[in-house]
């Protein structure tokens, strides 16, 4: 496979290379700004490509000199940003993916997989939210409470467009909440776990008064990579549609104990309850994820310990 993953410099993008190149692919990296501070150790195994996905020729000129075959679409303007520039967040998402429809549709291109998000549910009430946590399946009403929501979708309603009138496999798998390196500096208040590890990691006390007991399904960027390259490679698909996470609930009390595990003198004080942990909305949930593992055979390899593991060697590896 010749894989073009937009955004491929980012937090996702970064691991999803790593994963294609111990599988013998060496994916193309296309980002608008060539940022290598999660890449610095494979950028010279992978071939990088500055571009825009509001760029029509310069996508196409991507994809016809590296001879793509699949692409997967990672290239997003984040919730923040979205929100504080709509016009600029609805052009880099919805215009940009059509961009890669198109492309995928002038050099027959047969699957592009899109990376969504939870946010398209909005906020989660009922028994899928406090306290029964239900998990929540695809077909879970959609009532996007921010425009980031907005936009996944209005990019999934396009792309099923664009599969059932021009052939295009469109897949749209919708993350679980994610934590991985380089999600603290680039995400800011999205990045709870981030935070909370990398500020043990820098020897920094945490003080938290309350929300050690919040139940939600936090899943870690060597899932996300995996689940995208399967979408990528499973042949026959029936359902276009994934919810991907962990299909379980963690608390930060549990985060705190691997941590601790790790730097046994860490200052960490973390009180028990519920909390918002830096967000406004109420999107707490756990996924169902049963129909990723029957259609693209996904089966989560990180449970938190493996997972805080991975984060604080990665980290000290690309310091390093």
């Amino acid at each position: 496979m010749n894989v073009l993953i937009t955004g491929g410099t980012g937090v996702n993008g970064a691991v999803l290379a790593r994963l294609l190149l111990s599988e013998g692919d060496r994916p193309v990296l296309f980002d608008n700004r060539m940022d290598f501070s999660l890449i610095a150790d494979i950028k010279e195994k992978v071939d990088l490509v500055e571009g825009d996905v509001l760029d029509p020729e310069g996508l196409r000129k991507a994809i016809s000199n590296h001879h793509i075959t699949h692409i997967a679409h990672l290239a997003a303007l984040m919730p923040d940003p979205a929100e504080a520039n709509p016009r600029l967040g609805v052009k880099v998402g919805v215009e940009g993916t059509v961009n890669i429809l198109e492309a995928a549709r002038a050099y027959n291109i047969p699957r592009v997989v899109f990376t969504s998000s939870k946010a398209v549910y909005g906020e989660i009430v009922g028994e899928c939210g406090y306290p029964k946590f239900v998990p929540v399946k695809e077909d879970h009403p959609q009532k996007p409470a921010d425009l980031y929501g907005a936009i996944k979708v209005s990019c999934e309603t396009i792309g099923n467009y664009y599969r059932e009138r021009y052939a295009v496999e469109f897949v749209s798998l919708r993350f679980a909440s994610i934590y991985g390196p380089g999600k603290e500096v680039r995400h800011g208040a999205l990045s709870f776990y981030g935070q909370l590890i990398e500020k043990v990691m820098r020897g920094e006390e945490v003080n938290l008064p309350e929300g050690g007991d919040q139940i939600n399904d936090a899943m870690y960027v060597g899932d996300v990579a995996r689940s995208i390259w399967l979408a990528v490679r499973v042949e026959r698909l029936n359902q276009w549609t994934f919810n991907i996470g962990t299909g379980r609930g963690s608390t930060p009390k549990e985060f705190v104990t691997v941590l601790k595990s790790l730097f046994p003198h860490a200052r960490i004080e973390m009180g028990p309850g519920l909390s918002k942990l830096g967000r406004s909305k109420s999107s707490y949930c756990i996924f169902d994820i049963s129909a990723a593992r029957d259609h693209l055979g996904y089966a989560p390899v990180y449970d938190v310990e493996r997972g805080v593991r991975d984060y604080v060697e990665t980290i000290r590896r690309l310091r390093a």
